[in-house]
């Protein structure tokens, strides 16, 4: 099993590596038939903010995260 980074995946990552518009990633997410994390308001704004689980989007699509290699720290 790989080693996964304790941090968020992009949403902007997910979208370039299953060759698919952000907004059908943020769609996916929120409508459940893309289980790899969660959308949730925010309490002042009302604004989405999403959650990838880098162990998740291995787990349903086979796509490992190494934010080392996408020059984002964890």
């Amino acid at each position: 099993m790989p080693k996964f980074p304790a941090c968020n995946v992009p949403v902007a990552f997910v979208a370039k590596v299953m060759k698919k518009d952000a907004t059908f990633i943020r769609a996916g997410i929120e409508q459940g038939w893309l289980p790899i994390g969660y959308a949730k308001p925010s309490a002042k704004t009302g604004k989405m903010s999403y959650y990838i689980s880098p162990k998740l989007l291995w787990e349903v699509t086979g796509i490992l995260y190494e934010p080392e290699k996408e020059g984002c720290d964890e």
